[in-house]
């Protein structure tokens, strides 16, 4: 009796253990959707790396060094993107620092949110390829370096102040020198 009631406590509790993971997966299904559907569906598309990670309630929040954009309006060569970490939800808290990804994103607010069906991955060679036959080689997040102007004279030197102003001078003499005269003239007439 005692063995018969053991082994029913012993099956009980491993049906508990076994449903009990259950809800945690169905609270967040997996998505049937292919990286096409992902990237159609997603705001953004971009790759880049975590240069930090933190914490703070429910929201993990990555600082990202962007390196591509490939789809979207992400601006900067740095972003801030946020998953939710609660552990039945669907964010993807788990993204490791120094390390680069393919982020699909969305914006609530004036947030970019990831989650774990979006389609944010590792960076690797083959799944970075798979989205630029999809979105095309993107451009940089770092804008390219100024061109440096170049100046060339094309006539001689500046001439100095003394040769710039002797014109000048030559006609303020040969002016004063015109009114004397029509003084001059105008009193021998009178």
């Amino acid at each position: 009796m005692v063995r018969r009631l053991l082994t029913a406590l012993l099956l009980a509790c491993s049906a508990i253990v076994a449903l009990g993971s259950a809800p945690a997966l169905a609270a967040c299904p997996a998505s049937n959707a292919d990286l096409q559907q992902r990237t159609i569906a997603a705001a953004d598309v971009f790759t880049g790396t975590v240069a930090e990670r933190t914490v703070a309630g429910n929201t993990t929040t990555f600082t990202v060094d962007v390196d591509r954009i490939y789809k979207g309006q992400v601006t900067g060569q740095q972003v801030t993107v946020t998953t939710d970490s609660r552990p039945r939800a669907c964010g993807r808290p788990g993204l490791q620092v120094d390390t680069a990804y393919v982020f699909f994103t969305e914006v609530q607010g004036s947030d970019l949110v990831i989650d774990r069906r979006g389609g944010t991955a590792p960076a690797t060679a083959a799944y970075v390829a798979q989205v630029e036959r999809l979105l095309g080689q993107g451009r940089a997040a770092a804008p390219p370096a100024p061109v440096k102007a170049t100046f060339t004279t094309v006539a001689d030197a500046p001439a100095d102040a003394l040769r710039v102003a002797a014109p000048g001078a030559a006609l303020v003499l040969v002016g004063v020198l015109g009114l004397v005269f029509v003084a001059w003239r105008g009193r021998r007439r009178a």
